[in-house]
């Protein structure tokens, strides 16, 4: 089935990043079947406040800006997806699908009034600042985060490349503000990054994706034949680092999973009209011939990566290790308004091959793993469930039983929760100091390739 044009996952917007593709233009018009006596009897309250703030407030404000926060706070109180762009914020959006943008580099949403760090993006001014997740962004340039929107605080931290900015920073653990000085540039995503790890076992690839951008999928199996070709063809199996990756474009969540399945579901969605109601199956072709695969996952893993683990770990095609995804189960559309920027809007919900929604629960790892001796950390474990108004999980009728899981290798009963007490502070340049990558290595070693049996059609 082709997929529709316009569907995003991506919950997270990032200082000088967005991704979304186009739907149809949407147009000014009211339906006439509605309760339009309400309705006309609410526009007419809000025309009063807007007269009233217009003739009254202190300062005659800017009529656009008005009519700007009272559509975002309208689409806020909806869900945490939901919001506004005006036309040079949909521009921006748009040059920044293509992969490259100027900015710092982070990753950020926004949980109970909070400026919060997802992730710094590789290789980025952000991961070069030493910014680290979970961090909340109190200042920008000296003035306050506080009552600042998502949008504007992203529009502040973007920039010319060359120029300077200074964030101020509560970092959990830390009792001083942190000040890190940055200078903005051109940002170009390396969405996929591969290297060979050698084990006892024999070679392991392993492929980091960092966002699902509309090249995802092609860029996954050119890492795949990269890492063969450097192996000679002798690999073992392969790690799936889908850590801090905060989703993205649906038919890239689609074409990644179909990269690993040969059959089986891989996601529906299902929204209020006929057309948001679709379902995926994978086609024949798994590019890397059944061999076993570990997925990395952390509270950082949304939307788009969810949909991925998901559909590998459901149809048993991968071991995921790590801890609790992130938990968004909604699709938003993006709606340009003729000349008035656009719309992200969403409208449907997706579900995983098991017919669940992970909304709010994200996915359970096969093998529990944190990164740090102190997972409760509140400011590293952001999810769904924290951002205002998010949905409520839904349910949904049972559907057909996925196969039964395959026991897990008997090393995974000797893989700690958490690294031991000595071991070293992480280095992202150093491997070996990456526990969970570490961990996951070691259970790869000891899988053998699964059986082709996969969730029914």
């Amino acid at each position: 089935m082709r997929l529709r044009s316009g569907l995003m996952l991506s919950g997270i917007f990032m200082a000088g990043l967005a991704i979304g593709t186009v739907a149809q233009p949407l147009h000014h018009a009211m339906g006439q079947n509605t309760s339009e006596d309400s309705t006309y009897q609410q526009l007419s309250l809000f025309g009063d406040i807007l007269t009233q703030v217009k003739e009254n407030y202190v300062v005659d404000p800017p009529s656009d800006k008005l009519i700007y926060n009272a559509v975002n706070g309208m689409l806020a109180g909806l869900d945490p997806h939901s919001n506004y762009m005006n036309q040079q914020q949909y521009a921006d959006m748009q040059v920044q699908t293509t992969g490259q943008f100027g900015g710092l580099g982070l990753e950020v949403t926004q949980a109970s009034g909070f400026l919060k760090v997802i992730s710094p993006i590789d290789g980025t001014p952000g991961a070069r600042a030493g910014i680290k997740p979970g961090d909340i962004i109190v200042e920008i340039n000296g003035q306050s985060t506080d009552g600042l929107g998502l949008d504007e605080a992203v529009s502040k931290m973007r920039g010319a490349p060359g120029t300077e900015i200074t964030l101020t920073l509560k970092r959990n653990g830390v009792s001083t503000p942190v000040r890190v000085t940055l200078t903005r540039e051109i940002i170009k995503i390396q969405d996929v990054k591969d290297r060979i790890f050698s084990t006892p076992a024999g070679q392991i690839g392993y492929i980091r994706l960092d966002s699902f951008d509309e090249n995802a999928g092609r860029h996954i199996q050119s890492a795949v034949k990269t890492l063969e070709k450097q192996a000679n063809g002798n690999i073992h199996g392969y790690i799936l680092d889908l850590r801090d990756n905060p989703g993205g474009l649906l038919d890239q969540a689609v074409a990644v999973s179909d990269d690993f399945l040969n059959s089986g579901e891989i996601v529906s969605t299902h929204g209020r009209h006929a057309q948001d109601d679709a379902v995926w199956y994978a086609q024949q072709g798994d590019i890397t011939n059944g061999a076993p695969i570990v997925i990395l996952t952390n509270a950082g893993t949304a939307s788009a990566a969810e949909i991925v683990t998901a559909a590998l770990q459901q149809n048993r095609r991968a071991l995921v290790l790590g801890t609790k995804t992130f938990g968004k189960g909604s699709v938003q559309t993006i709606m340009p308004i003729d000349n008035e920027g656009a719309l992200r809007l969403t409208t449907a919900l997706y579900f995983t091959p098991s017919g669940k929604s992970i909304q709010g629960y994200g996915v359970t790892p096969n093998v529990t793993v944190s990164d740090t001796r102190t997972p409760q950390d509140a400011f590293a474990q952001l999810r769904e469930t924290n951002l205002l108004n998010s949905f409520a999980n839904p349910t949904r009728q049972s559907t057909l039983p996925l196969p039964p899981a395959p026991p897990l290798p008997a090393v995974a009963s000797t893989i700690p929760n958490k690294p031991p007490a000595n071991w070293p502070a992480f280095d992202p340049a150093n491997p070996a100091t990456d526990f969970q990558l570490q961990m996951g290595l070691k259970l790869i070693a000891a899988m053998s390739p699964p059986k082709t049996t996969t969730a029914a059609n």
